[in-house]
C-alpha cells in the first residue's frame, strides 16, 4: 500500500510528519552529501514538497522541466498522477512515466483546463523560457491548467542575467493570488545558494 493511500484521510499533523519523513528517506537514498539548511535543493525537497503533499494532498501534479539529478523526484509523488515536460528530448529518460517533449509555452496543447492540483516549474524561467511572449503564454497556460485552489511553485534565479522579464511585469502572473507559504514565512523565499528564489501562487 503506497503512502498516498496510507495517509489519505489522516489528520494534518499526521500527514505533515509522514511526508517530512518520506522526503527525508527519499533524499537520503539518493543524495550522500549533507546540504546546508537553506540550500535551494534542500528547501525544495525537504520543506516545500512535503508541506504541499501534507496540506494540499495533490492528486494531479505537473513538473515543468527535468534535469538528470531530478530523476528520483518521481518517488515524492508515488500514488499520484505525475506528468513531466521538457523541451529537450534527451531529458525524457529522467522524467516521469507520463512525460512530454515540448516547450513550456505549449502546455495548453496537451492538457485540459483545471486538470492539475499542483504545477512545479523550477529552473525554467530564465533557463530557456526567456522570450516575453513565451513567458506570458507559459504562465497563462499554468493558470488555465490549474484547478481552482491549485498551487503554482516557481523556482527562479534572482540575478540580472537570468531574469528575462521582472516578475512584477508579467501580466499572466497577475491572474494568480500570491500564496503565503507558512514554513518559509512568505509568498517568496530566497535560498542561500545561487540567489535562487521560490515564489508561490494560488489559483
Amino acid at each position: 500500500m503506497d503512502g498516498f493511500v496510507l495517509v489519505n484521510g489522516a489528520s494534518p499533523a499526521i500527514r505533515d510528519v509522514y511526508y517530512r519523513y518520506l522526503a527525508w528517506k527519499v533524499v537520503k537514498r539518493h543524495i550522500s552529501q549533507r546540504r546546508p539548511r537553506h540550500a535551494d535543493r534542500r528547501v525544495l525537497e525537504q520543506i516545500i514538497i512535503p508541506f504541499i503533499l501534507a496540506k494540499f494532498q495533490p492528486r494531479t501534479v505537473l513538473e515543468v522541466g527535468r534535469e538528470p539529478y531530478e530523476a528520483f523526484y518521481n518517488e515524492f509523488f508515488v500514488g499520484r498522477e505525475l506528468w513531466t515536460i521538457d523541451w529537450d528530448a534527451a531529458k525524457a529518460q529522467f522524467g516521469a512515466p507520463k512525460h512530454i517533449v515540448d516547450d513550456a509555452a505549449n502546455l495548453r496543447n496537451h492538457f485540459p483546463e483545471s486538470y492539475f492540483d499542483l504545477v512545479l516549474m523550477n529552473g525554467v524561467f530564465g533557463w530557456g523560457l526567456n522570450q516575453p511572449e513565451a513567458i506570458e503564454k507559459a504562465f497563462a497556460a499554468v493558470h488555465a491548467l490549474l484547478a481552482p485552489g491549485g498551487l503554482f511553485v516557481l523556482g527562479w534565479n534572482d540575478t540580472p542575467d537570468l531574469v528575462p522579464v521582472p516578475l512584477d511585469q508579467v501580466q499572466a502572473l497577475r491572474q494568480f493570488t500570491p500564496y503565503f507559504f507558512a514554513p518559509l514565512n512568505g509568498t517568496s523565499f530566497k535560498c542561500s545558494t545561487y540567489e535562487h528564489v521560490y515564489s508561490f501562487f494560488l489559483k
